[in-house]
């Protein structure tokens, strides 16, 4: 009894991590567009000096972070940028500034705003938008 007990509740987690919160899900659709202009003018205020919206839209960009986490890039941000002043942007402006280059990546906005929340970031992939997908397919 106690085995079987046990091979229900070993089945039964990963039904449990999926219903509360714990499934994987597609940049797309995980910000606002009034967060991505917000994102667009840190971006302006914060990293334009130093990068061209190019750098977080070409083929290195896409080869670097296609696949990873959102928590991966707001990692990377928050622990190397800005250069002049490393870690110094809120969480908010960070997760805005992800918000402005899933938009260029053509990532849809949704209905609600990306959280600056590690743990739910942890579960958004960044992966290949459908138009992209579909212009490298036809080349």
């Amino acid at each position: 009894m106690i085995r079987v007990s046990l091979f229900l509740l070993v089945i039964a987690t990963p039904a449990l991590a999926q219903t509360s919160g714990g499934a994987e899900r597609s940049a797309a659709g995980t910000y606002t567009a009034d967060q991505a202009a917000l994102g667009e003018k840190a971006y302006q205020m914060y990293c334009a000096s130093c990068h061209a919206t190019s750098f977080h839209t070409d083929e290195q960009f896409r080869t670097n972070w296609f696949g990873r986490t959102v928590y991966d890039l707001f990692k990377t941000l928050k622990t190397t940028m800005p250069d002049d002043n490393v870690g110094g942007l809120t969480d908010d402006e960070y997760t805005r500034v992800i918000a402005y280059i899933l938009k260029l990546n053509g990532f849809a906005p949704g209905t609600d705003s990306l959280k600056a929340d590690t743990l739910e970031m942890k579960h958004i992939r960044i992966a290949a938008a459908p138009s992209d997908t579909a212009r490298h397919n036809r080349n």
